[in-house]
């Protein structure tokens, strides 16, 4: 993305040659005479979500709902198919069985947690459940995203606006659309890009898999709508529209946490029934 650094720009994200992620701030953002600069490395392999799941990625998983979970069971036919299949599996924690067949399903998921958690690594597990048939478009600001796709389109953009080319979110999100899609992958969500996420979804285009910072599941609609809130283009939107659009677009969010050194899922929401409310049933 050609970005640049000086003391108008003091600060950098970029990615080196062998994916290591570097972050460097300069003065006047830190202290006269320093310079920060942080390089995270990422896993040097792929897990499969089988592999996650026999290392115990699952095993202190809770479900989270709007509706009950007791009252599961007494809803599960006013489903469809599919729906109906995933929403067992849920009920009865097959969370890779039900993962497997989100993605496949073209659900929109959310990985929230804290830099550090293992959404990277799950992301990536995930990724590479989409079928192979599928062209991909990923926008991001950095390029982390690891796509095995033969039809894949990586597109870039500097944070900011302070690369070689002006261009940000906005205007690859307008072209990926043009350039015939199964699914636009967006990187981590933040600043603005999180209105970019909700046109993305909204224009016809499902099957998102991206990230965002919140400390739990139900707290990544909050952390949403003050991105939203907070962005240029949905500034002028009420906290409760937001709220609803996403609520009515996110299909589902899995929440990490490193505990004890390991990577664990610690919380799934899903919820069916609560965006059939929004929707209406059919």
């Amino acid at each position: 993305s050609k970005q640049s650094i000086s003391d108008k720009n003091p600060i950098l994200s970029a990615t080196l040659p062998n994916n290591e992620r570097i972050q460097i701030v300069i003065p006047p953002a830190v202290k006269e005479n320093t310079i920060s600069m942080t390089i995270r490395k990422p896993s040097s392999r792929s897990y499969l979500l089988e592999d996650l799941a026999n290392k115990g990625l699952f095993s202190m998983c809770e479900q989270i709902s709007f509706t009950p979970l007791n009252d599961y069971q007494l809803r599960f036919d006013e489903l469809k198919n599919v729906e109906h299949k995933l929403a067992i599996d849920y009920y009865n924690k097959n969370f890779v069985s039900f993962l497997n067949q989100a993605v496949k399903l073209q659900k929109n998921i959310l990985i929230s947690g804290k830099t550090g958690a293992g959404k990277t690594t799950l992301s990536k597990a995930l990724i590479a459940k989409i079928p192979d048939d599928e062209r991909i478009i990923t926008i991001e600001d950095t390029p982390e995203l690891v796509v095995p796709h033969l039809n894949c389109v990586s597109m870039i953009y500097a944070k900011g606006g302070y690369g070689l080319a002006s261009i940000g979110p906005k205007e690859l999100l307008e072209s990926a659309l043009r350039m015939r899609p199964d699914r636009i992958l967006l990187q981590e969500l933040r600043d603005g890009t999180a209105f970019y996420y909700i046109r993305n979804v909204n224009s016809g285009h499902p099957g998102s898999i991206t990230t965002v910072h919140a400390s739990t599941a139900l707290a990544a609609f909050e952390q949403m709508t003050l991105l939203v809130k907070e962005s240029e283009g949905g500034g002028h939107l009420e906290r409760d529209d937001i709220r609803g659009l996403l609520i009515s677009m996110i299909d589902i969010i899995v929440q990490c946490k490193r505990i004890e050194g390991k990577f664990k899922v610690t919380e799934i929401y899903y919820d069916p029934f609560k965006q059939r409310n929004i929707f209406g049933a059919n």
